[in-house]
């Protein structure tokens, strides 16, 4: 096991934390743009450092992962779009409506589904094996981080609107 991918792993898993504080507690409010700005970083910077490469026909490879980071900016920049107008203000946390245009007609969370597309993307243009098995346990993260986002925060935002919204949508993928 490579150490520098297990310290990315922990590094990912402490700013999902400091998220988590910030949300919570409503102060930090500061944290959300940078912690957010990690969160896509972080499973990026892997690749950089040694490790073992994946021997794969590189051309179709390189071909699959700029596809898949293509597709991943375009359903972000859409989902954010649709965020931006539903937002009151430019610092609130939520919109006081609950969003079910664009992407959220789909999917409950497509900036997440973005960030993975580009993770895996990523991960296949630079066939890096540790970072794509490494990167497995930052997805799984990534997963409890979207479930408790629901439990914890926009069900006792939005209340039953919210809870019948998911069972018609899928988390990252569509019903």
């Amino acid at each position: 096991m490579d150490k520098i991918q297990i310290l990315f792993v922990v590094l990912f898993l402490l700013n999902l934390l400091l998220l988590w504080a910030a949300i919570l507690s409503a102060r930090f409010l500061w944290y959300r743009f940078a912690g957010y700005l990690l969160l896509l970083l972080i499973p990026l910077l892997t690749v950089w450092f040694e490790q073992p490469r994946f021997e794969l026909d590189y051309y179709w490879w390189k071909w699959a992962g700029l596809a898949s980071i293509l597709m991943g900016l375009a359903l972000g920049y859409w989902a954010i779009r649709e965020l931006k107008k539903a937002r009151d203000e430019w610092y609130s946390i939520l919109p006081t409506m609950l969003v079910k245009s664009g992407p959220y007609q789909y999917l409950r969370h497509p900036v997440y589904l973005s960030l993975i597309f580009i993770w895996i993307g990523w991960w296949w243009l630079w066939a890096a094996a540790y970072s794509f098995y490494f990167g497995m346990l930052m997805l799984g993260l990534l997963w409890l981080h979207g479930y408790c986002e629901e439990k914890w925060v926009l069900e006792k935002h939005y209340g039953q609107i919210y809870v019948e919204y998911r069972q018609k949508t899928g988390m990252f993928w569509v019903k």
